[in-house]
């Protein structure tokens, strides 16, 4: 008898809008690893040249499940936040989100990609890590609440040969 299959989850990832706000303090309650920014800094952050402003929501009808926010500045880019609703994790949405801001900045010329993780964080740095990011250095305590040091992280984007 063949094994049961799990239906593979079906989500968009678009630009964020501005009524998306709600939905990304719900996901930021959850993920207390995510850093934690007033909600209209998200809405500046979104409207800055360079940004890069994405979330994703499910087919499911449950709404945003999970969001980036990123920035470019000439040739480098950096992750500035990339979280997940707890219940939502584990589906390949971080994936879908981060291939999709990667999509932009090679189109736009970027050349690296920066970030900063939680050193606590091992979830986040297998998944970054994952993606081709290496470990470049340490922030101290970079984070507050609770203090703790920052992994940087970098991604050398190959170029079309």
């Amino acid at each position: 008898m063949p094994a049961e299959t799990q239906p593979v989850p079906i989500w968009n990832v678009r630009p964020f809008r501005s009524g998306d706000a709600k939905a990304l303090a719900r996901i930021l309650q959850s993920a207390s690893d995510a850093a934690q920014w007033p909600l209209e800094s998200y809405e500046r952050m979104a409207q800055q040249p360079g940004a890069v402003a994405l979330v994703c929501e499910t087919e499911a009808d449950t709404g945003v499940t999970a969001f980036l926010i990123a920035r470019q500045i000439a040739d480098e880019a950096e992750v500035l936040n990339l979280a997940v609703l707890t219940e939502a994790r584990r589906q390949g949405q971080a994936s879908a989100l981060l291939a999709a801001a990667m999509h932009q900045f090679r189109a736009s010329g970027v050349l690296r990609i920066f970030l900063e993780v939680r050193e606590s964080n091992q979830p986040a740095i297998a998944f970054y890590a994952k993606h081709g990011f290496k470990s470049t250095g340490r922030r101290k305590t970079y984070y507050r609440d609770p203090v703790e040091d920052a992994l940087c992280m970098e991604l050398k984007v190959p170029t079309k040969t």
